[in-house]
């Protein structure tokens, strides 16, 4: 029996939140509750998509209290906040606490850290608590799976992400921020069988990408993917690289110094940059009629051989709520009897997904 309760996506007007719901709505029978902190915001949201299945409510995950109700006349959470590495485990365990499966698009290796230590909580409560279900880790994730399954062999993988511009003028900055506090965090990368720290802005290369993106500067950044997709495969290095657009790598030496993670008013300067930073590149790729396409890259290694697959996406935004939609409409539908704290990889079959993606994707490519 389908469970008449609503979906609550938390940060429903933000680039994920925006994309989720909008593919709750398409791809669900379920009523949804969009969340978020700005009533302007959830209005004009409310405002683009169907009104028949939709309704808004204001809430500011802060407000623990307002949270436990909202997620007490939910059947599933959604949560679509960042940067996860500020509020991301505590508005897990309200969700959990409230025995309500939790599903979130997150990168940062600290949250997935943090929410190891509600596992056993979650399978207490019964539930999923589910995470790094996004484009990068996520689909990232599934995209190595299946190469990895044809190509046993490799023992390296590389990820690569790229876009012009986010899909929203006036969304995009908290997952540019996540990535920008998880430098205080130690994150690591698998080199040569070991998790090693990176600090994040020394490690650039030029790499040559799929049309439309050419040469592009790749910024390594450690996502969860390092954390599990080993426990998956015997690889022996895993990496993660974003294109840094004209993002200078002075501003990473600054973050390093400032610590934003640990100083709130550090935070609040470095969000001033990014902000100005963003919304400076953001106008020149209008200017100059880029568009939000993002492109997704895995290469695994071999000694003698290399092997590459790309999905070429709508946006960004669409590519990061793929997943989460999938496994709310999965999850609601009974699909799974796990429970406890997973990742895309322990729910999903690679194939399945990739040959799922419909629209979202423009083109999937190998060499």
């Amino acid at each position: 029996m389908t469970d008449a309760r609503p979906i609550l996506v938390l940060g429903a007007y933000g680039l994920a939140g925006r994309a989720i719901v909008r593919g709750l709505l398409e791809a669900t029978p379920h009523a949804i509750v969009a969340g978020g902190r700005n009533p302007a915001r959830l209005a004009a949201l409310a405002r683009e998509l169907p009104r028949d299945r939709l309704a808004t409510r204001i809430l500011d995950v802060a407000d623990e209290p307002a949270l436990r109700e909202a997620c007490r006349v939910a059947a599933l959470v959604i949560n679509a906040v960042g940067p996860y590495a500020e509020r991301g485990a505590d508005t897990a365990r309200i969700v959990i606490e409230s025995a309500r499966p939790y599903v979130d698009c997150a990168n940062e290796q600290i949250h997935y850290r943090r929410l190891q230590t509600l596992d056993a909580l979650a399978r207490t409560r019964d539930v999923l608590l589910v995470t790094a279900a996004g484009a990068v880790p996520g689909c990232s994730s599934l995209l190595a799976a299946h190469l990895l399954e044809r190509f046993p062999e490799a023992t390296r993988v590389d990820c690569y992400w790229a876009q012009f511009r986010h899909a929203y003028e006036d969304a995009g900055h908290a997952s540019v921020m996540g990535g920008i506090l998880e430098t205080g965090h130690r994150p690591v990368a698998l080199r040569d069988g070991r998790h090693v720290p990176v600090a994040v802005g020394r490690s650039v290369e030029t790499v040559v990408l799929p049309a439309p993106f050419g040469t592009r500067r790749m910024l390594e950044v450690p996502t969860i993917d390092a954390l599990t997709v080993p426990a998956h495969f015997p690889l022996r290095d895993l990496r993660t690289w974003f294109s840094m657009g004209d993002l200078p790598t002075w501003v990473l030496s600054v973050v390093r110094l400032l610590r934003p993670d640990r100083r709130r008013w550090a935070y609040r300067l470095v969000d001033g940059i990014v902000r100005r930073l963003g919304a400076r590149d953001t106008a020149r790729a209008i200017a100059a009629g880029l568009g939000p396409e993002a492109l997704l890259v895995v290469t695994a290694r071999a000694e003698r051989e290399a092997r590459t697959r790309h999905l070429l996406f709508r946006d960004g935004a669409v590519a990061t709520a793929v997943l989460p939609v999938r496994i709310a409409r999965d999850c609601l539908a009974g699909r799974w009897s796990r429970r406890g704290l997973v990742t895309p990889l322990d729910l999903l079959e690679p194939d399945e997904v990739l040959q799922g993606l419909g629209d979202a994707v423009l083109r999937i490519g190998s060499t």
